[in-house]
């Protein structure tokens, strides 16, 4: 089945301009409001969520707490399009759980780029070396890289898909500190610009999340240096 992008805007226009550009390259596009995103993104064909901030940002921090807060659709990349010059706007929607921004105007190679590589993440177990790592322990964790589960204690918990890759890296070497560049090169696509600030804030999420898992806080940050994972 063809991967399914489910996109939340009240732009008729946007929705028109975007489902013709992703039906063309093999992709399904689907309009959805807030009483019917949750629902719809329950199918196993739902590749990622294009949230439109332009204009009602409020509600969209709302939806993205929404999404992130409800088991079924966590796990599921959420893309906010947001308008250019909005850094205050940019952090908060990072916060809220936003996997990524892409700043408005978008061009169609850009947005295509990225949905085609959460295609192959999702057909090569989130972009980890599967004959290496599809199942793999470390400490209490227990990963399974096809699904991005981790499992703790008899707990288990979905992760985003940076989450997931950052947490990765992180584990391939306990105790090492890894810079944000290196961070970086392990979170997102080749040749991406991102914010130093960007890694903080995904770190900052992935760190309260095992915290809450596990009952200890498990990443440290190194200042100016970058982060490291410890369980001593």
């Amino acid at each position: 089945m063809k991967p399914l992008v489910l996109i939340c805007s009240r732009n008729p226009d946007l929705f028109l301009l975007f489902s013709h550009i992703l039906v063309a390259e093999g992709f399904r596009a689907r309009l959805v409001d807030e009483s019917s995103l949750i629902e719809s993104v329950k199918g196993p064909s739902v590749l990622c969520i294009l949230l439109d901030t332009e204009n009602n940002a409020s509600e969209a921090l709302h939806l993205c707490g929404l999404v992130k807060e409800n088991r079924a659709s966590a796990h599921v990349p959420l893309v906010a399009l947001t308008p250019a010059g909005d850094q205050d706007g940019y952090l908060d929607l990072l916060k809220a759980g936003v996997d990524e921004c892409l700043v408005r105007p978008i061009s169609p190679a850009r947005i295509l780029g990225y949905l085609k590589a959460l295609v192959a993440e999702r057909r090569h177990g989130g972009g980890l070396d599967i004959e290496r790592k599809e199942n793999f322990q470390v400490w209490d964790l227990d990963v399974e890289a096809a699904k991005r589960l981790i499992r703790y204690r008899g707990q288990e918990m979905q992760l985003g898909p940076i989450e997931f890759k950052l947490l990765c890296r992180l584990l391939d070497a306990p105790g090492r500190v890894f810079s944000r560049a290196e961070l970086i090169e392990a979170g997102w696509p080749p040749n991406y610009y991102v914010q130093p600030r960007t890694v903080d804030v995904h770190m900052g999420r992935l760190r309260r999340l095992l915290e809450q898992m596990t009952g200890r806080s498990i990443i440290r940050t190194i200042r100016s240096t970058g982060y490291a994972v410890e369980f001593s």
